[in-house]
């Protein structure tokens, strides 16, 4: 605990986050009376320090652990508190992006190119988010067209390993003079393409974001937003037809598409959104060769109005209809295919009951088709101590509903499954200070109790609920400029897991043991320092301890070594617009895995870019 606490003294997320966030409540809220489980990370800030996958990102915040599983750009695992990868939402302005068969979302996909920020809210949501929302939600957010600045970003970069990513972002309004915009776009596409510095390692991904808005009417705006990602890469270590085989690979392509109208005045806000979003996953892992279809179609509106100055009350429902197939590309047959429908409805209430004091409140309730329903809630306290002091209190429950691939098989004695659940607490604090450069920290205590948790039969693949685990821990965040030019960074997590039940997925852990992959100590240091208008240096170092997997060839757990990843980036601003740039990765060679056991960290690498902007 010491450790702990002297860390909360040197770290943060790697920005200063703006004045609003959307993420906590669906709709733009003072920062100031954000929840410290909530971050909002800067992407410009973020891109000049050379990070460009979403995983790299989050694996800068507080209470989570992020880490690609074989270089830049490959598979990703994400860990809010200690939950699993298919226990948080990731969105795209508000939206559900396309999920995987497991209902995992496959970050190792997307790039951060083209957004303006990222939001995090940690810890269960389920009662405003509904679905797999049981560890946090993701929030990936474009900037508006109208009221952004308009201009253009190219973005070239190459290096080690065959690496070469090209990026553009464009954005336009009809914004002229002092007269707003009415109308415009925002667009972004990086490609990229990686030789990987394993044997059948190679990687190329194409990642779209779209973004336009239309103001039809003082206080009303249409807005349309789009997404589409393709990936396509080798599995390292895999062989189809012999050792001397590298051919399995695995091959990713998702979309969204999402209009919706916003309103606000001075006592309602209101939304509503329609979005079509679709996946498709094909895989050759010998002996298997298979592709997974999933389509949904999501409808949400959700209002609040006050009532009166101190009260605020919201109102919303969801619509989901979810439709998957797999199928055997080698026997050329549809080995299974379903649809699943669902219907949440939700109200919440904002109560400011004091000067200094106050209550926000919300309860949902879903009902599915092929399993059983959820009710889910949350109610929070916060207190202002001082105009920059906050301290918050929570507690909440929320659910992740079955996935395809825990309904393909069927079910134990053809029992219906229940959603997994987790009942979550949390006290913590925020300092945000107002004044550029001073210093803005975070420090939050939590606990989750998961249960119902989807198990598997090891020899008929069956389902059940029967798995329970619990994760609980200290995270702490820390950003400040000690000097003009100096900006030193970090986050800190402490967490203790443990298998509560007697048997828990395939048999890799009995009660008391610890969760797999989650370290128990996530430590994230950086600096960076800005002598002048022409150049930024910086440096930063993440270290994982205290980290258990699964050998499935010993059928045993074994222990990962402790493991700390030093990287540095230099970047030359030129007068004309344009940025050059150098990164090293892993910069003193550290060979443990960074998520998974078989799977070492890419060696040092070194990556050379071109910014220019119009």
């Amino acid at each position: 605990m010491s450790l702990i606490l002297s860390v909360v003294l040197l770290a943060q997320a790697p920005t200063r986050l703006p004045e609003t966030v959307v993420v906590e409540t669906r709709q733009a809220s003072p920062l100031a009376d954000a929840s410290p489980s909530v971050s909002r990370l800067d992407v410009a800030a973020a891109t000049e320090s050379g990070l460009t996958s979403l995983t790299s990102l989050l694996g800068t915040s507080p209470g989570v652990y992020a880490a690609e599983q074989s270089g830049e750009g490959s598979v990703g695992s994400l860990f809010l508190r200690g939950t699993n990868s298919s226990h948080s939402a990731v969105l795209l302005n508000g939206r559900r992006l396309p999920q995987g068969f497991s209902n995992s979302y496959e970050i190792g996909r997307y790039r951060i190119f083209g957004l303006s920020s990222v939001e995090i809210l940690r810890g269960p949501s389920s009662s405003l988010y509904g679905a797999n929302a049981l560890g946090g939600v993701v929030d990936l957010r474009q900037p508006s067209p109208l009221a952004a600045k308009a201009g253009s970003t190219l973005v070239a970069e190459g290096g080690s390993y065959g690496r070469g990513s090209l990026g553009l972002a464009f954005l336009s309004n009809n914004a002229t003079g002092p007269q707003a915009a009415t109308h415009g776009t925002s667009v972004s596409v990086s490609a990229s393409h990686d030789d990987g510095w394993r044997p059948n390692g190679d990687r190329d991904a194409l990642n779209v974001y779209l973004n336009q808005e239309w103001l039809l009417s003082p206080g009303v705006v249409f807005d349309l937003v789009g997404s589409a990602d393709r990936a396509h890469a080798g599995l390292p270590g895999q062989a189809v037809g012999g050792v001397g085989s590298l051919t399995d690979f695995q091959r990713d392509r998702g979309w969204l598409l999402s209009p919706g109208l916003r309103f606000q005045d001075a006592n309602t806000t209101a939304t509503v959104f329609w979005a079509r979003a679709g996946s498709a996953i094909s895989s050759v892992t010998s002996p298997f060769a298979n592709r997974y279809l999933l389509n949904r179609d999501e409808l949400t509106a959700f209002v609040d109005h006050k009532v009166r100055a101190d009260l605020t009350l919201g109102f919303g429902l969801s619509y989901e209809r979810t439709s998957f197939e797999q199928f055997d590309t080698a026997a050329n047959s549809l080995t299974w295919a379903d649809t699943h429908e669902s219907l949440g409805v939700w109200t919440r209430a904002d109560w400011q009951v004091s000067s200094v004091g106050r209550v926000r409140a919300s309860v949902r309730e879903d009902r599915f088709t092929d399993f059983a329903g959820k009710t889910t809630g949350e109610v929070s306290y916060s207190h202002r101590f001082t105009k920059e002091l906050l301290a918050h209190a929570k507690v909440g429950t929320a659910y992740r509903a079955p996935a395809a691939n825990d309904l393909a098989y069927g079910t134990h004695l053809g029992l219906p499954l229940r959603p997994e659940s987790n009942t979550g607490t949390e006290i913590g604090l925020r300092h945000e200070n107002a004044v550029p450069g001073a210093l803005s920290w975070t420090l939050v205590a939590f606990r989750n109790e998961l249960t119902d948790l989807i198990d598997f039969n090891p020899t008929s693949f069956q389902t059940y609920n029967i798995a329970k685990a619990r994760t609980q821990g200290v995270e702490a965040g820390l950003e400040t400029r000690p000097a003009k030019g100096v900006r030193v960074f970090g986050a800190t997590t402490w967490l203790d897991t443990e298998v509560r039940s007697a048997d828990y997925y395939f048999s890799t852990g009995v009660a008391g043991d610890k969760l797999l992959r989650r370290p128990t100590l996530t430590l994230t240091l950086g600096v960076e320092i800005i002598p002048n208008d022409d150049w930024i240096f910086g440096a930063s170092a993440s270290h994982l301890r205290g980290r258990e997997d699964y050998d499935w060839n010993s059928s045993s757990r074994v222990s990962l070594p402790d493991a700390t990843f030093v990287r540095v980036w230099v970047r030359r601003i030129l007068a004309d617009g344009t940025e050059l740039s150098l990164r090293i990765e892993n910069l003193f060679g550290e060979d443990a895995p960074p998520a998974a056991l078989g799977f070492g960290a890419q060696p040092r690498s070194a990556y050379v870019g071109l910014t220019r902007k119009f």
